[in-house]
């Protein structure tokens, strides 16, 4: 594949001192792609077409957009009273070594409520696999994401995730990580309506030589609008990530509230580490809070298990599968909980395997 146009994603929503170049992220994708796979069961198709969510933003960006133009293969969904607490199915495969982009836009009515479980890289061919979920989630309506990254070790996946919530609308995402490749995952929402309102939990292990880019936005714009973002995550060997995490507070989000946490565990002398919460603010009455924790099993941790036979590796294996599976278990699938739990076993024993 011939990678020759670069593209800037995973933009802070305001520049930061670039030192560690953390503002965006620079790929290159060539944009000659086929469809990839898109395999939807349950849910019905939307009297609406593709163009009409050209104007919901995402994290990626214009830059992006060259990526799911007419090439990509994708549905448009649409939930209302008709199918209301129905969960719907969406599996995601690359096409083959050359790239392969695709979509799944949602469009909710009022007061309908979905969970959208969506299945990346089962089988998958390799190359490049950019996908695009959008929402228009109007008032009263609830949509739940969930999404499960299970790419190989040749596949590199641009996740690229923008929503718009009317009046008391709300957007819950679960995401978790457990592929092999790499990942640039970015998730921008827009609480527009009173009291709209956004959660998001995201699980990531990353391992060997992965690199891992979350670029989350949230944008009050409402009054009384509500975020809730938490992340864990486990890096090992020589794994990079960066985390970039923005809640901003628009003129006339008076009344509303945004939390951010991330908790990272290193076992590996040569991960890289980066995250940068961002909180922006043009409203007085409003509050906002973040923080992230950082750091290696402590030796009180470490004495614990071996005091009951519990070598290191046994140790973090335990620790590592602990944070994961208390995210899965939120799935509430159980065909997906065991998907999900299989391909956690098959990776940390793949990290076993010599870089």
């Amino acid at each position: 594949m011939e990678n020759n146009n670069e593209m800037k994603i995973n933009k802070l929503p305001a520049k930061t001192w670039d030192w560690l170049r953390m503002n965006d992220t620079a790929l290159n994708w060539n944009p000659d792609m086929a469809g990839c796979s898109v395999k939807i069961d349950g849910g019905k198709e939307a009297d609406k077409q593709a163009s009409d969510f050209d104007g919901i933003e995402t994290v990626a960006g214009r830059d992006a957009d060259v990526l799911f133009g007419q090439q990509a293969a994708g549905s448009v969904l649409g939930a209302d009273e008709t199918n209301k607490g129905q969960t719907v199915h969406v599996l995601i495969n690359g096409t083959g070594a050359n790239g392969s982009s695709g979509y799944a836009y949602v469009a909710a009515d009022a007061g309908s409520d979905m969970t959208v479980i969506e299945t990346f890289g089962e089988n998958a061919e390799g190359g490049s696999l950019p996908f695009r979920t959008s929402f228009h989630i109007e008032k009263d309506a609830h949509i739940r994401l969930v999404q499960i990254f299970m790419q190989d070790e040749n596949t590199t996946i641009l996740n690229d995730v923008g929503s718009e919530c009317a009046e008391n609308g709300q957007l819950d995402v679960l995401q978790i990580f457990i592929g092999k490749g790499n990942l640039y995952n970015g998730v921008r929402t827009e609480l527009i309506g009173k009291r709209a309102s956004t959660n998001m939990d995201i699980g990531y292990l990353g391992q060997k030589k992965q690199v891992i880019d979350i670029n989350l936005v949230v944008n009050h714009i409402g009054k009384k609008t509500n975020c809730n973002i938490q992340v864990d995550g486990t890096l090992k060997d020589a794994a990079e990530k960066i985390f970039r995490g923005s809640i901003d507070f628009k003129t006339g989000s008076s009344d509303s509230k945004g939390a951010e946490t991330e908790n990272v565990l290193l076992l590996g002398d040569d991960v890289v580490n980066k995250t940068i919460p961002l909180i922006l603010c043009a409203e007085e009455n409003v509050e906002g809070s973040h923080g992230a924790t950082i750091g290696e099993l402590d030796e009180d941790t470490l004495f614990y298990f071996a005091s009951r036979g519990i070598d290191m590796e046994t140790a973090e294996d335990m620790m590592t599968k602990g944070k994961m599976e208390v995210l899965y278990r939120k799935i509430q699938d159980e065909n997906t909980e065991k998907l999900v739990e299989k391909q956690l076993a098959e990776v940390m024993e793949y990290d076993r395997q010599e870089l």
